[in-house]
């Protein structure tokens, strides 16, 4: 009898042990929804994070390649730093509220403000293609105006060799080629300076028409300058030849 209640008592105290072990483990074990939710949020926080830094080194950048354009006005400077000054205050409210809604384990809002830096934000969509090609024309501006300086020094000399017909010839190429990159990066400058996010919301594929076109127009003017160089260049060798004073390119 002793026996049979030895064994009837310790099998019971091996289950009472046994039950705060299971209980315990369905405590400590999270729901595989609220991992879920974590792993979520994670996510959302670290590309919310990587894409508003990203943009920010971009603006940085844009911003001193804009104050160092030579053609730009002081005033189309200062409308453009002050659009990048906006936008990367803006965006860092959106890291702050991104930081904010992590903490607070609020998936759907994250989402939203991670959204908000593609739709609200138009740095790689509109505004750097418009600074882009805005630094490639004022670029080729002041290669043309150089060259067409070159062209009229080369004018001179060649009057004083006796006007030959070839070097005629490649001043009358190399002033044409001057012409029409002026024509191109005018054209360019005209086209993207009154693009706006805005435009692109309201018409995203007129818009990336519209940079199509003036990437065209930036070839052009650089192929023109190309030429007018490669001219330029025959012009002061022959002129060398002759033994007459040449510019230099």
């Amino acid at each position: 009898m002793h026996t049979k209640t030895a064994i009837i008592t310790i099998g019971l105290s091996v289950a009472m042990l046994a039950v705060p072990v299971v209980a315990s483990a369905q405590t400590v074990t999270p729901a595989k929804g609220a991992v879920r939710k974590e792993a979520n949020l994670t996510r959302l926080n670290t590309a919310c994070t990587n894409a508003i830094n990203q943009r920010l080194s971009s603006l940085n950048s844009a911003n001193t390649r804009i104050n160092g354009l030579v053609k730009l006005s002081s005033t189309q400077k200062q409308q453009y730093s002050g659009e990048i000054t906006t936008d990367i205050s803006g965006l860092q409210g959106v890291q702050t509220k991104c930081t904010n809604d992590f903490n607070a384990s609020n998936v759907q809002s994250l989402r939203a403000d991670y959204q908000s830096v593609f739709t609200q934000y138009r740095i790689y969509a509109e505004f750097l293609p418009q600074v882009h090609l805005l630094t490639a024309s004022d670029t080729m501006s002041v290669t043309q105006t150089k060259l067409s300086d070159l062209a009229t020094k080369l004018q001179s000399r060649i009057q004083s060799a006796g006007n030959s017909s070839n070097l005629t010839s490649l001043l009358s190429d190399i002033q044409a080629k001057v012409s029409d990159a002026n024509t191109q990066y005018t054209n360019v400058e005209s086209q993207v300076e009154s693009l706006t996010p805005q435009s692109y919301d309201s018409n995203p594929s007129g818009t990336k028409s519209t940079f199509q076109n003036a990437r065209s127009e930036i070839q052009t003017g650089a192929s023109d300058l190309k030429t007018a160089l490669s001219d330029a260049k025959q012009i002061i060798q022959a002129l060398k030849s002759s033994n007459a004073t040449t510019p230099t390119p």
